[in-house]
């Protein structure tokens, strides 16, 4: 990682929520501080319940194998879900090559090896908000509602309580404390007791968080019990939901913001010097209410409102909008990232959204390995498409010049994962809850789309051979397996050596899309021809997928894959219709040579390869001059015989020709002259392979005149005469 910025891992869940929002307006700050990126892997629904549809929402989580993060901050109270906390606990074990801390309470579920928890202690701010009744109201009776008794974080609370009337010399009773579930039934309940005489009204109640304190609240309202002429109550933990209850609760704040800010400053700690350091919980703080004598400050509540005003006006932009009709009327990805332009107001203060999709995110298959990222809403007008690995997580955080916070999101239809979001923040924000209703019409209308396409039915067509592609006639997956195994199986040696080559059609363009179905067809077929033409009987040839095709032998294929590679070039910058549709740089060939284990085994070596090569495609795509001077080099190869001069691009670009030259061969990495002598020789290639033209003929095909020249120039770029090259299988 040198020479980027570092990145921090948040894992966390329903990020929108209170707890999660203020550990982040401390882990965020802190992390920019040390110019660090902070990228928050996080899903949106958190059920409490197990269903398909939760593997395929949290498969997001997949992201802590990146091993661009240089450490890992885990939100521990967010994950309410047993299966999900197995499945984080898997993923966090298999990390104990950056250091991990766990934020909040000690959650059953979590068995974590190598992960330094850190929390607020609840027994010091229930201490503290105890005393703040003891102290500035002198209350001397005083009830406490705590969680589930099975719950040690109930039992924590109720020190806290006992620690604050025993040092202000009051004895601690233990009729005193009633245990509920932490949710506003239990405080209904109490308050139905106090209201039939059951029970006596204490000075006070203290309830261990606020929802069990919104219960009693409600409940004394609807009985005309005033509070706090009739008895005082306060709750814990300030979820931010006063201003829908009356009279407005006095509450306390763990200080979650120092936290979070305390958990990343000790994180980096241990990466740079392999220890944590030491940890004091920080202390929170009273926040007044209506509910005890203190009563709300205006600029509190003026703060709540805000927020308040503010998430309900995000709900009804959310409402009344038509982004979801329009999406669903796009014919194509280019289409559909259109459509977006114009809706950037539906997610407050966000700076820039990416939509990165699974390679295969309209199939059934949920282990790509490589993401193709849409820029959506962005800084720059028709920002560039981009592939990365699945795990590359630099690969988002390095076009931003400065530390940003990036939410990562899953989008997922039914039980099929399609991808995530990349949500980037250059404020420490966190998106409103609303977020789950944009979420949900992108991945909708991303399954209209694929159904729109009706890539499945396609899909089903080519397997109406068991071992044929349909459309080509290649073998397809099934057959390409078959084939090879039994091949293997002929073979002397176990394990033999297996070689293969791999190549991939339509790289950075937008093959989901109905208008180009003839012409995809078309090239498909024009490239198994070709393909066919270049293989020898020994060789199988298949279309794995539907840009994807590959060519396998026994051997170490030495001599054969240069040749393959070569004469696979040239096919396809002579291949009309694959040219027309997809442009010059619309291909990628990658080779291997490995010991033979398996097809899969094969298969994905041959993908990695292939991915490695299609990033340095990517990176070509990326420099400055790019789109400035990939016409004049698809001029240059269009052209048959008269390719055109320096002097000529010169007039065209207004540019000297010592700069034209400068920044051809800086974006290229190959000087215009040599790339028009590569031209000629890949169109001799093409020419030697599929045709029995006579070579003097050729010769001047290619444009050349001198024809000793010529031949001189072919050996040098092949190292074969012609008529060799010719005679190779």
């Amino acid at each position: 990682m040198k020479g980027q910025r570092r990145i921090i891992g948040v894992i966390s869940t329903r990020t929108a929520d209170t707890e999660q929002s203020e550990l982040l307006q401390g882990i965020i700050p802190a992390a920019w501080a040390q110019n660090t990126d902070v990228v928050v892997i996080s899903n949106i629904y958190n059920p409490e319940y197990d269903d398909e549809k939760l593997a395929a929402e949290n498969d997001i989580y997949r992201l802590i194998e990146s091993p661009d993060l240089c450490g890992l901050i885990l939100i521990t109270e967010a994950f309410i879900n047993p299966t999900h906390r197995a499945q984080i606990t898997t993923l966090m074990n298999a990390r104990s090559d950056i250091p991990q801390i766990a934020v909040g309470s000690d959650v059953s579920g979590f068995h974590l090896s190598h992960c330094l928890m850190l929390n607020t202690s609840d027994a010091d701010d229930i201490a503290d908000l105890t005393a703040h009744l003891i102290e500035v109201h002198g209350f001397t009776e005083m009830d406490f509602l705590s969680g589930k008794d099975e719950l040690a974080v109930s039992h924590r609370r109720v020190e806290g309580y006992r620690r604050a009337l025993e040092s202000h010399g009051i004895a601690f009773d233990e009729s005193r404390v009633m245990f509920g579930d932490f949710w506003m039934n239990s405080g209904a309940k109490l308050a139905e007791s106090y209201i039939s005489g059951d029970r006596r009204m204490p000075q006070a109640v203290i309830c261990a968080n606020d929802y069990m304190a919104y219960g009693l609240l409600d409940t004394f309202a609807e009985h005309g019990i005033s509070v706090p002429d009739a008895v005082t109550v306060v709750g814990y933990e300030f979820v931010r939901e006063r201003h829908l209850h009356t009279p407005i609760l006095t509450t306390y704040q763990r200080n979650r913001e120092a936290l979070g800010k305390i958990a990343v400053e000790m994180l980096l700690r241990k990466a740079d010097t392999g220890q944590y350091g030491s940890f004091s919980p920080p202390h929170g703080k009273v926040i007044c209410g209506d509910s005890c004598s203190c009563s709300i400050s205006l600029s509190d509540l003026h703060s709540e409102l805000t927020t308040a005003r503010t998430k309900s006006f995000y709900e009804f932009l959310h409402l009344y909008n038509q982004l979801e009709q329009r999406l669903t009327e796009a014919q194509s990805m280019e289409e559909f990232r259109i459509k977006f332009i114009g809706s950037e107001y539906l997610l407050r203060n966000v700076k820039s959204v990416d939509l990165c999709l699974y390679q295969h995110w309209y199939q059934d298959n949920t282990q790509d390995e490589t993401i193709t990222q849409y820029p959506i809403y962005t800084e720059t007008f028709n920002a560039p498409i981009n592939v990365f690995p699945r795990l590359s997580l630099s690969s988002l955080t390095s076009r931003c010049p400065h530390p940003a916070v990036y939410y990562c999101s899953p989008l997922f239809f039914s039980e099929r994962p399609l991808g995530f979001v990349i949500a980037r923040y250059d404020k420490p924000e966190v998106y409103d809850s609303v977020f789950r209703t944009w979420m949900k019409a992108v991945s909708n209308a991303l399954e209209f789309l694929r159904m729109k396409n009706d890539i499945q039915y396609l899909m089903e067509c080519q397997n109406l051979s068991e071992y044929q592609d349909t459309l080509t006639g290649l073998l397809n997956h099934k057959g390409f397996s078959h084939d090879l195994h039994l091949l293997v199986k002929q073979q002397p040696v176990q394990n033999p050596q297996v070689f293969c080559i791999v190549l991939q059609t339509a790289l950075f363009t937008d093959h989901m899309t109905l208008g180009n179905k003839a012409s995809a067809i078309a090239a498909a077929s024009e490239i198994a021809e070709m393909l066919r033409k270049l293989t020898q009987p020994s060789l199988l040839c298949a279309r794995l997928e539907q840009n994807l095709y590959i060519i396998a032998g026994i051997g170490s294929g030495e001599s054969v894959l240069p040749l393959l590679r070569e004469r696979m070039t040239a096919m396809l910058l002579h291949s009309p219709n694959c040219f027309a549709l997809y442009g010059l740089d619309s291909f990628c060939i990658a080779s291997v040579q490995t010991t033979y284990q398996s097809s899969t085994a094969l298969q994905l070596t041959a993908e990695q390869a292939l991915t490695d090569e299609i990033q340095k495609l990517q990176k070509i795509r990326q420099k400055e001059q790019y789109a400035k001077l990939i016409p004049a080099r698809v001029q240059l190869y269009q052209s048959d015989t008269e390719t055109p001069t320096i002097e000529q691009l010169c007039r065209q670009y207004l540019i000297s020709a010592g700069y034209f030259r400068k920044i051809y061969k800086d974006t290229f990495g190959i000087a215009y002259h040599q790339d028009e002598i590569r031209k000629r020789m890949m169109q001799m290639i093409w020419l030697l392979t599929t045709t029995n033209l006579d070579l003097s003929v050729i010769v001047s095909k290619c444009g050349y005149e001198d024809y000793g020249y010529c031949l001189r120039l072919f050996r040098q770029f092949t190292g074969y005469t012609p008529n060799q090259y010719r005679k190779m299988n």
